[in-house]
């Protein structure tokens, strides 16, 4: 929301405004910081009363715990110089910056498990390092890319922050709905299953969220162009962009899902083979479900902010959230169903929410009719499902029980599914840019 505010005053040229709210937000985050130390502190210090850990590892987990608690709050302080990049549409700067930082996790990582004793704290050390790293660069940049915006506390107002709370507030209640839809799988199964049910849905989990991650960060490159056209009330060119990023999020989004799909056996017999392979892949499957209808129209979630409309999607996600918690648990008590409950659940739940709440309220921002963009939502499940079925029949008739036929065989069945899919979803002259530029990287 502060990169929404900020921007729109930035394009239209009212550098006073931007630079007050910048630094109110700044002064907001900072507040809001100092704030949460002491009750997270407390929670912290009593963790082993409000989680199952075992007895040997206490101690380390709530040193991870402060550690990780102390990179959020810092990251909260600095965030509002992050907005730079979406405000200028330089998002390959802030992609080379993480590029850069995940690269100096690994190595601290790496020193930290080759000179001392294996901890999981250390995961914790290299993240607050990196948590640094960010906050000194953003700094950096924003000067350099912005200077015409001010960090003044005489600039900051009351006024600008309440602002930005009244909208930013529903921002705060998705995260909260995230939270009751997916974040607490891992809890409820802790709780009322068991430990080991926990590791199968963080094992399963893993592959899902990686793909997911990677949707996400593609889909955000578009909200630059989404704030500058929404400023300037450019509304057909806008809808026209929000088409092209679904168009080009499907080509991103069903090559992984359908190569997990298709094959989701082999790879996990080959990376977890001790675990109970088939529900690692059943779960893994649900946690991907989401995606089917989500992937795609991901780039929707940056547009309810960019148009003001997160009330609604918020309101949206804490029904789904309570329904999710409260579906579960009768399940729970009622069946068997045990971690299949808690994974399918909220899948289901976030299926449906894409298909007939995300998509209809995207249209809604470009000012569309709530169905303008079920069409293009259409093309991705046939995009989906023949990369899934193009991946299922080479999975039946070709033995990958080793790594490199898994690799070559999945790259080869991953190039003739995007071929096939950019016939359906790209037009010519659309596939023309698209093969000059794989040219152009290729010569480079």
């Amino acid at each position: 929301m502060s990169a929404r505010y900020i921007g729109i005053d930035y394009h239209r040229g009212n550098m006073r405004q931007a630079s007050g709210y910048f630094s109110s937000v700044f002064v907001a985050d900072l507040t809001f910081a100092l704030i949460i130390l002491l009750p997270s502190c407390i929670a912290i210090y009593y963790i082993d009363r409000l989680i199952s850990v075992p007895p040997e590892i206490v101690k380390e987990v709530k040193i991870l715990f402060y550690i990780v608690f102390f990179n959020m709050c810092w990251s909260i302080i600095f965030a509002v110089f992050g907005c730079v990049f979406i405000i200028k549409n330089r998002l390959d700067l802030s992609s080379v910056i993480n590029i850069i930082s995940n690269i100096i996790k690994a190595v601290i990582l790496i020193l930290l498990y080759w000179l001392f004793r294996p901890s999981i704290v250390y995961l914790g050390t290299a993240t607050f390092c990196v948590g640094i790293f960010l906050a000194i660069t953003s700094i950096i940049f924003t000067k350099r890319l912005t200077p015409e915006i001010k960090l003044k506390y005489s600039y900051s107002s009351f006024q600008s922050v309440k602002t930005i709370v009244a909208s930013g507030v529903w921002n705060s209640l998705n995260q909260l709905s995230i939270v009751l839809l997916q974040g607490l799988d891992l809890l409820i199964a802790n709780l009322f299953v068991s430990a080991a049910a926990m590791g199968l849905i963080s094992v399963a989990a893993m592959i899902p969220g990686v793909i997911s991650t990677c949707i996400t960060t593609l889909a955000s490159v578009f909200t630059p162009r989404f704030l500058e056209l929404y400023s300037l009330n450019k509304f057909d060119d806008l809808f026209l962009e929000l088409k092209n990023s679904i168009k080009f999020l499907t080509l991103i989004s069903c090559v992984p899902i359908g190569f997990l799909v298709a094959f989701g056996l082999p790879f996990f017999q080959l990376w977890t083979p001790n675990t109970d392979v088939r529900t690692v892949y059943y779960l893994s499957i649900l946690v991907l479900l989401p995606l089917f209808s989500g992937g795609a129209i991901c780039s929707t979630n940056y547009l309810y902010t960019v148009a003001d409309k997160v009330k609604w999607q918020s309101m949206a996600l804490i029904l789904t959230g309570v329904m999710n918690l409260t579906i579960v648990f009768i399940l729970l008590k009622t069946t068997n169903l045990g971690i299949y409950a808690i994974v399918g659940v909220s899948a289901a739940i976030g299926f449906i929410r894409n298909i007939f709440f995300n998509a209809p309220l995207g249209a809604y921002c470009v000012h569309r009719k709530y169905t303008a963009l079920w069409p293009e939502m259409f093309k991705s499940y046939i995009s989906l499902i023949i990369c899934i079925g193009v991946g299922m029949v080479v999975n039946h008739y070709l033995d990958l029980s080793t790594w490199p036929r898994l690799i070559l065989v999945g790259g080869a069945t991953a190039l003739v599914s995007t071929y096939f899919i950019s016939l359906l979803l790209l037009t010519s002259s659309q596939r023309k840019q698209l093969r000059a530029g794989v040219r152009a990287m290729l010569i480079k």
